[in-house]
């Protein structure tokens, strides 16, 4: 049905769509692993849940440091060479943290890490649309966010196999060092097998907006009005750092599950994301793209409160929601911010995008592993659950966009 809406109304689906998608789902595949796993064994390696909350504040520190060279460097050697080189030096990085157990060398390999992430994650913005028309754009764009997330439902679980894997082969328990190790080093694999897609040629598409409507903007934006439509970048960031490092261990310590279990848990919290993704397309069509990534933004609000309940299946069913929410709202407000911008600033304005949610995420995040350690979860969720409210507010505010 949703392919059938985007050829109806948008036109043939092109063959680089289909593998901008395929390469999403692949390096998301490997993301969810990495997100679920690299806990567990900075745990093993005799660390806190503080640490934990540190490295990822590197990572979006990284990103909110580099974003703005890297934005330029998108705009200057294209969306899709820039986005081969943050999946290449993604899979080195990886390779390269998990030869090493020390914090000052490690530290500064998140940081690589954490700014190939956020050049892959800004490249694929302008690259998908380039290829994609104006009728598309907002289908194709949650589309491309279900590919990313909805993996993670496979991800999850078979990350939390891996271990118990790798264990058998090596003669360890599932929770030991080399364990996690070996189970992390599917990460470089997936990043490698990742890039495969990406490397046919991708023009652009011929005419983006459709016969009679109002052509592309072509004067820059000033430096201000860019600030502004990352705004809610920067609340989204915060929303999920303040909750998302930690995800895996709130269910494994307030629930008291085994590695596994969470596992499953966080399959289900991806599926409701790879939902979000699909639904956002069909939203937008009925309410606008402004209107759409408003509503869609506040339903993470009674999601997250959920999760403060004593309950795993109530917790689980706020998990699901707020994932739900998120995938559907942020690919919408992608595809609104890239309509208000002209050709030549869609690197700068997507890695503006990414800066500040990179500078909330990494504030949040490691603000969040000190206030756990004092007093628990509840005042973290309750401060995503107000992020994620503001960061609505300000989507619905924007004024001077269409949609």
């Amino acid at each position: 049905m949703l392919a059938m809406r985007a050829r109806l109304s948008g036109g043939k689906i092109s063959p680089p769509i289909w593998f901008i998608l395929l390469h999403s789902s692949l390096f998301g595949l490997a993301l969810s692993i990495g997100d679920l796993l690299f806990n567990f064994y900075l745990v093993s390696l005799g660390y806190t849940v503080a640490t934990a909350g540190l490295f990822s504040t590197i990572g979006r520190a990284a990103g909110m440091l580099m974003g703005i060279p890297l934005g330029m460097m998108i705009d200057r050697i294209g969306a899709q060479r820039s986005l081969l080189i943050g999946v290449a030096v993604y899979g080195v990085g990886w390779v390269l943290l998990l030869q090493f157990t020390s914090l000052w060398i490690m530290i500064p390999i998140q940081f690589l890490i954490g700014a190939a992430y956020i050049l892959t994650a800004t490249a694929v913005t302008p690259l998908l649309a380039g290829v994609t028309n104006e009728a598309q754009r907002a289908t194709i764009f949650g589309w491309n966010a279900s590919a990313t997330m909805a993996v993670g439902l496979a991800g999850s679980v078979v990350g939390g196999l891996l271990p118990s894997l790798a264990a058998g082969l090596i003669g360890v328990g599932p929770q030991d060092t080399a364990a996690y190790r070996i189970a992390l080093m599917v990460v470089v694999g997936l990043s490698v097998v990742a890039m495969l897609p990406i490397l046919i040629r991708m023009p652009p598409v011929a005419h983006e907006r459709p016969h009679g409507a109002a052509p592309l903007p072509t004067s820059l934006l000033s430096m201000p009005r860019l600030v502004r439509f990352a705004v809610a970048g920067l609340l989204l960031g915060m929303g999920g750092g303040a909750f998302l490092p930690f995800q895996n261990l709130f269910f494994r310590d307030v629930f008291l599950l085994s590695d596994a279990a969470v596992g499953m848990v966080l399959a289900w919290g991806a599926m409701g994301m790879g939902v979000g993704g699909l639904l956002g397309g069909p939203v937008a069509t009925r309410l606008g793209l402004r209107r759409a990534a408003t509503l869609t933004r506040i339903g993470a609000v009674p999601a997250m409160l959920l999760m403060l309940t004593p309950s795993l299946l109530l917790s689980s069913i706020g998990f699901f929601f707020r994932g739900l929410s998120i995938a559907a709202s942020y690919p919408l407000n992608d595809a609104l911010i890239m309509r208000a911008t002209p050709l030549r600033q869609r690197g700068i304005a997507a890695s503006m995008m990414s800066v500040f949610w990179s500078g909330g995420w990494a504030a949040a995040a490691w603000t969040s592993g000190i206030v756990l350690e004092h007093w628990g979860f509840t005042p973290v969720i309750i401060f995503a659950a107000l992020a994620y409210l503001i960061s609505a507010v300000t989507i619905y505010t924007l004024r001077g966009v269409e949609g």
